[in-house]
């Protein structure tokens, strides 16, 4: 049964060649089968060295990146340039039909007021040029899967007056899986899944539900970029999925089997 799979992955995932191979490969396998793939990546570790090497101190609440203008521009640079190119690239190497695609395209969003947020030890935060998202036209990419294209989406959007405005990918990656109605969506990181104690692979925890999940933020045990992960995925248990799986590349196989059966490789989180 051919199925819509919307996977999203991070920078740290780009950075590391066996890591973006065995994603392309993962890919190559999921195409073959005639799913249709939707890709979401993020950048924070590049845009973060990138910032560092320009003299500017990145910032983060949460794991969300504050976007002061200097750093908008570093994300203008990574996002939709070095990384979607890197990307578009390895799959081009495996002869997949990638197509880039900004999510200026297709999202409209808004500037994001100072607020709170896990992570923020209840403090209110003005996050800068970051955007909220607004609306999702999904023409545009049920356009280019009917032509049996990959779109790889870089997580930039823009408000109605043409403002540029950067978006967690995760956030990105939630809001156009729901607009798509997607099938199955995936998490893609290095570590893999969610643990218990991040130094111990051991603790890996296979099946996690949604209650247990936000519990485990409210004691620091999920923490970082992982709580954007986690809570965007209570967005799409209202709507029409019954589990996101988290997982890693470190085989081909890992993304397959892992939608096959939830918890196999990384962490699959439920609704219940």
């Amino acid at each position: 049964m051919r199925k819509k799979i919307l996977i999203k992955f991070g920078g740290e995932i780009v950075e590391n060649e066996k890591s973006l191979e065995n994603l392309a490969l993962s890919l190559a396998k999921l195409f073959a089968d005639g799913h249709q793939i939707i890709l979401v990546h993020g950048g924070g570790p590049l845009a973060t060295a990138l910032s560092k090497r320009l003299n500017i101190e990145p910032k983060m609440v949460g794991g969300r990146r504050v976007t002061c203008k200097e750093t908008l521009e570093v994300m203008k640079m990574t996002l939709p340039g070095i990384i979607n190119s890197n990307i578009l690239a390895m799959l081009k190497k495996h002869k997949l039909p990638a197509v880039a695609v900004s999510a200026i395209s297709f999202i409209n969003a808004s500037l994001r007021p100072p607020k709170r947020v896990s992570g923020s030890n209840n403090e209110v935060v003005d996050f800068g040029f970051v955007g909220d998202i607004k609306s999702v036209d999904p023409a545009l990419i049920n356009f280019y899967l009917e032509k049996k294209l990959i779109p790889v989406i870089s997580p930039l959007c823009a408000d109605d007056k043409g403002n540029i405005l950067n978006i967690n990918a995760d956030t990105v990656a939630t809001a156009t899986a729901e607009a798509l109605e997607v099938d199955s969506l995936v998490m893609v990181t290095q570590v893999g899944g969610i643990f218990e104690d991040i130094k111990n692979p051991s603790s890996k925890m296979t099946l996690l539900s949604m209650s247990e999940a936000s519990k485990k933020i409210a004691e620091g045990i999920i923490s970082g970029g992982m709580i954007p992960k986690v809570e965007e995925c209570n967005k799409l248990f209202e709507k029409q999925l019954s589990a996101v799986h988290i997982v890693g590349v470190n085989s081909p196989d890992d993304i397959a089997n892992e939608i096959a059966h939830p918890g196999s490789v990384g962490t699959t989180i439920v609704k219940k």
